[in-house]
């Protein structure tokens, strides 16, 4: 979703070594880091079961899957101190892969308040920055076009069709629905800075295959962690189907 790179892209000139290594794609998007860098605490491995089980799409409504609950049950009240303890444990889970990569991502977070400067770009797209399901849809769609090289935004119909199907997948399960402002920050900021740096790097290797094929394969990678297997789906109007 190019709103999203927007905003980094003018963070990553405020971050100038973050900037220069964008070029080496390693880090919090090298294949088979995304789950250290993720929160893969009760509700990200919650998620996870339901998307692998498929409780998002039609049929999951034709077989009981309870509709999505109402938007306040996804929603969090955002703590910046809780904001600031989210970023400093992505960095340090990004250290565990690269130090350097690590390096760069702390002087970026320190320039400015990168989840804040979404609010208004994603506000766009009918989206919002305190919401499980909105971080959810975001990072899916952002994936689901990196893995095949792109980073287009879909439209307002689009975008409004996946968030339902993220929604409905993450109210399926009460431990979700259930859990407090703290546990859904932390996924869903983590969703978010994944989405905008997955972006970022796309954007970035546009004019180079090589690296292009590796955003791609860390795409897809990232995503099984998640329960999603990207290529076999399809992103409609209506949101994902089989492809």
């Amino acid at each position: 979703m190019r709103s999203i790179p927007a905003v980094l892209s003018t963070l990553l000139v405020l971050a100038a070594p973050l900037g220069a290594r964008a070029q080496d794609f390693a880090g919090p998007l090298s294949p088979g880091a995304f789950e250290a860098t993720m929160n893969m605490g009760p509700i990200a491995q919650t998620i996870r079961q339901q998307m692998r089980a498929g409780l998002y799409g039609p049929e999951a409504a034709a077989s009981g899957v309870p509709a999505p609950a109402p938007p306040a049950d996804l929603r969090y009240t955002p703590s910046k101190a809780r904001r600031a303890a989210n970023l400093a444990d992505f960095v340090a889970r990004s250290r565990r892969v690269d130090p350097q990569g690590a390096d760069d991502l702390q002087a970026l977070f320190a320039k400015a308040d990168i989840i804040e400067a979404m609010r208004q770009p994603l506000a766009k797209s009918g989206l919002r920055v305190d919401d499980l399901a909105d971080a959810y849809a975001i990072w899916w769609i952002t994936a689901w076009h990196a893995s095949r090289g792109g980073n287009e935004t879909p439209d307002p119909r689009t975008v409004a069709a996946v968030r339902a199907q993220a929604a409905r997948a993450l109210s399926a399960s009460p431990v979700v629905r259930g859990a407090g402002d703290g546990p859904k920050q932390q996924l869903a900021e983590a969703l978010l800075i994944q989405a905008a740096l997955l972006d970022d790097a796309v954007e970035r290797s546009k004019t180079r295959p090589d690296q292009m094929r590796a955003v791609r394969v860390a795409a897809a990678q990232g995503a099984r962690g998640m329960g999603l297997d990207l290529a076999s789906m399809t992103l409609t109007e209506t949101g994902f189907a089989p492809s």
